[in-house]
């Protein structure tokens, strides 16, 4: 590799936001976009083109590319080592060759093999660690903690009763694009509840572009819309190498936990039901199925009730950078080192080799926070907007995360 920064995305990939923008990938929010009149003029839009040049230097690690910077120094693995893996086939060399010298995909090289989307922030979950941008449900809230007149509420992308946003996807043009999709995306909001992901999928199957992968991320609280049986739909989809469909299930634990961190509502009962239909389907069509599990302070010490309570599912981990008072990257140390001793204790004594190897990576990110935190949390931020929270839906952290009684007042 001649750039050891190289990631593939922006040569075959586009990301649409809910709120009407696109990003060169999930992670690269600092730079939203608004779309152009047709796709291939989004994929060239200016900070895309210089985004590729940027990625073709050696010298050169690209400032949009923070978020997985941050995340290889902390984790050995981010979106965009996942990418190189995933599009081993587009390399350096031949992404060269798609491009102009100012960084633009010639019209012929266009093609959309890796689809991100995110149809709108339609959503039935108000996460603590979200927000509007991907969450209707949270329009009460909103309004709660930032008042009638601010500006997401003002500036008409949000609809003022319902709270939602939806992308601008141009659907015709989207449609010739999908022959040449060969990994897709769908998440939210909650995409599960979204018409978009259903007209899409049977799309798919209408046009028998069927082997291909598919990443769904889902609070696993739905199974069905209307008529439409999204386990059923996914069924339809088969791939001669196998494990074409992995389900990320976004859950970072269990009961009052998850409750408080996810939900807002008491539904782990169903929640816990619907894990088990997954678990079925998985096993019956080979799919890939993990939990998509953020690593906070919040709930370091709970993740290893959670690994210990699903042996048998996958996990995937990823430090929650924001928001900063959510994070442990900033946390303080004698609560991180703590912590690690406490997965150096279950970690000797827990028998099993796949529980182990998970709670491992847990300690793991923790160990690293230990090394790298400045211990600038604002504790005070934390409880002053949560315990607005926890007023206004009934929640209490401390009932979650009684761990946390001598920080929390």
């Amino acid at each position: 590799m001649i750039n050891d920064f190289f990631c593939p995305l922006p040569f075959n990939h586009l990301f649409f936001k809910p709120n009407g923008t696109v990003q060169a990938c999930c992670e690269a929010y600092s730079v939203q976009l608004q779309p152009a009149k047709t796709l291939l003029a989004t994929a060239n839009l200016p900070e895309f083109k210089q985004l590729r040049r940027e990625l073709l230097d050696p010298n050169i690690k690209p400032k949009m590319c923070e978020r997985c910077i941050v995340r290889e120094t902390k984790q050995d693995h981010s979106v965009r080592t996942n990418s190189i893996h995933k599009h081993s086939h587009l390399t350096e060399v031949e992404a060269k060759k798609m491009i102009q010298a100012d960084g633009t995909i010639k019209a012929k090289n266009f093609k959309l093999q890796d689809l991100d989307i995110r149809w709108s922030n339609l959503c039935n979950y108000q996460c603590r660690f979200c927000g509007l941008v991907s969450s209707s449900k949270w329009l009460k809230d909103h309004r709660v903690l930032f008042g009638e007149m601010d500006d997401k509420l003002t500036s008409g992308i949000y609809n003022a009763k319902t709270g939602i946003a939806e992308a601008d996807v141009p659907w015709e043009q989207l449609k010739k694009q999908l022959p040449n999709i060969r990994h897709l995306k769908l998440a939210g909001g909650e995409p599960t509840i979204m018409p978009g992901t259903y007209q899409l999928l049977e799309e798919m199957i209408r046009i028998g572009n069927t082997d291909i992968t598919i990443s769904l991320i889902t609070n696993a609280s739905m199974l069905k819309y209307g008529k439409k049986d999204l386990l059923e739909l996914l069924s339809k989809f088969t791939s001669k190498t196998g494990r074409n469909i992995r389900i990320q299930l976004s859950l970072e634990g269990m009961g009052l936990a998850h409750e408080w961190q996810r939900s807002g509502v008491s539904d782990w009962d169903k929640i816990a039901y619907n894990l088990e239909q997954f678990w079925i389907y998985a096993n019956q069509y080979n799919w890939k199925l993990n939990f998509h599990s953020g690593i906070s302070w919040m709930n370091m010490y709970h993740l290893a009730d959670f690994v210990r309570a699903y042996p048998h599912f996958g996990f995937v981990f990823n430090i929650v950078n924001a928001p900063d008072e959510m994070s442990m990257i900033n946390f303080y140390k004698d609560e991180l080192i703590k912590c690690s001793e406490y997965y150096e204790d279950i970690i000797e004594n827990d028998g099993r080799a796949h529980t182990k190897m998970y709670l491992s990576q847990i300690k793991q990110c923790i160990d690293r926070c230990i090394t790298t935190t400045n211990e600038s949390i604002n504790f005070d931020k934390f409880n002053k907007y949560n315990q607005t929270l926890d007023k206004t839906r009934g929640q209490s952290f401390l009932s979650a995360f009684p761990e946390w009684s001598h920080l929390y007042a």
